[in-house]
């Protein structure tokens, strides 16, 4: 049976970076570009929901469940060879993935909005933390909780459904690609018992992704110093 105290932890992260990136989407400020090339709004607001990620994913749960980070990311003993050539394939197959749709984005307003150097480099900085934590709390900390307390369909269904309605903010091709993408996540963070698959990919596909389509608006305008 789960612990309340447990789960109302999760139930309060969740319900606050839920608020944190409904507020950002607010003011067009929850992504660096979205999908139609439109820059963010605020990037004050945008590092902000990151850091807030980061803490109430990640640092918060950990040291108030008392669970250890190095458990919880890799356990020796538990990847095979045949595990990892799945990995690599699907790891190659998510950079192809992402830069394909990054490519296919058009930067509008960059003459507005300009982004400093500065800025960029703390923005991806702040982007892979708040990615490990996000991956952390889902495919980590929730999921495994999940599955000792409803079994292992029941945790990728749930997990998957919570990743799926956090991203109610983006537009709809990514939110549905949340579905195939969760479940393929949750699937190697079981068979490995542990969430390092989770991040790499997640990192991947993020990267593969944001770096097309920054390139492509350094090429229309360099950057304030």
């Amino acid at each position: 049976m789960y612990h309340q105290g447990t789960l109302l932890i999760y139930l309060l992260s969740y319900t606050m970076i839920f608020i944190f990136t409904w507020l950002s989407k607010s003011n067009n400020s929850n992504r660096l570009f979205d999908e139609k090339g439109g820059p963010a709004k605020n990037t004050e607001n945008l590092i902000g929901l990151h850091v807030g990620g980061i803490i109430l994913l990640g640092l918060l749960p950990l040291f108030i469940l008392n669970r250890s980070f190095n458990e919880l990311l890799y356990n020796p003993g538990t990847t095979t060879v045949v595990l990892l050539l799945l990995f690599a394939s699907l790891f190659l197959l998510i950079i192809i993935t992402g830069f394909r749709a990054g490519s296919r984005i058009q930067i509008k307003d960059a003459g507005i909005h300009v982004f400093s150097n500065r800025f960029l480099i703390e923005y991806f900085a702040v982007r892979i933390l708040f990615l490990s934590s996000y991956e952390l709390f889902f495919r980590g900390l929730l999921l495994f909780d999940c599955i000792k307390w409803f079994g292992n369909i029941t945790a990728i269904v749930l997990t998957t459904l919570l990743t799926v309605l956090i991203h109610l903010f983006t537009n709809k091709k990514e939110m549905w690609a949340c579905v195939p993408f969760g479940i393929i996540l949750s699937i190697f963070c079981i068979a490995v018992n542990a969430v390092w698959p989770a991040v790499l990919l997640h990192i991947a596909l993020s990267m593969a992704y944001e770096v097309p389509v920054v390139t492509n608006y350094l090429t229309k305008l360099k950057p304030a110093k």
